[in-house]
């Protein structure tokens, strides 16, 4: 009985460091207290210059974002006071829904301009070396993502652990 607990333990113990040893990959390096978003991975593979005005060019599509996010918060209060209402109007839920799908799109265009001026300021190499960057990083979370939808061991093949 001794051994079985001591081997519970063991097991539990290897197991739950395990884990957070794999949690603290990001941890700790460069002051930073959380892993990095694969654009921040991807920029700290530019000068540090370039990925100054990089992100100084996108917090400005950032903050212009930020006023229609606002707007896109009371319209979706109005869109739940159209569901919820005693009598479903079909017409103002549809004219809110493309309201609210054209803000969408000038949010993502938003974030397409700014990132097309960011760009534009970077010579080939560098554009190249953050569109690798920026694939990686990608693959890497797609990859991951894949695993945790699957709960399966991943194969090291792209396919093996996607669902078709």
């Amino acid at each position: 009985m001794k051994k079985l607990l001591s081997t519970a333990a063991l097991i539990f113990t290897m197991t739950f460091s395990g884990a957070a040893q794999a949690h603290t990959e990001w941890y700790g390096k460069e002051g930073q207290d959380e892993k990095p978003t694969y654009m921040e991975h991807a920029l700290s593979r530019l000068p540090a210059d370039k990925a100054a005005d990089f992100r100084d060019t996108m917090k400005g599509a950032h903050e212009d974002n930020r006023i229609l996010e606002e707007q896109l918060h009371r319209l979706h209060g109005d869109l739940h006071a159209i569901l919820t209402a005693p009598d479903f109007d079909e017409n103002a839920f549809r004219t809110k829904r493309r309201e609210i799908q054209q803000l969408h799109a000038k949010m993502e265009n938003n974030r397409t301009e700014a990132f097309s001026v960011a760009v534009s300021e970077l010579s080939q190499n560098e554009r190249v070396t953050l569109t690798r960057a920026l694939d990686h990083a990608r693959a890497k979370q797609d990859r991951h993502t894949a695993q945790m939808e699957n709960h399966a061991e991943y194969s090291g093949q792209p396919d093996a652990s996607i669902k078709h």
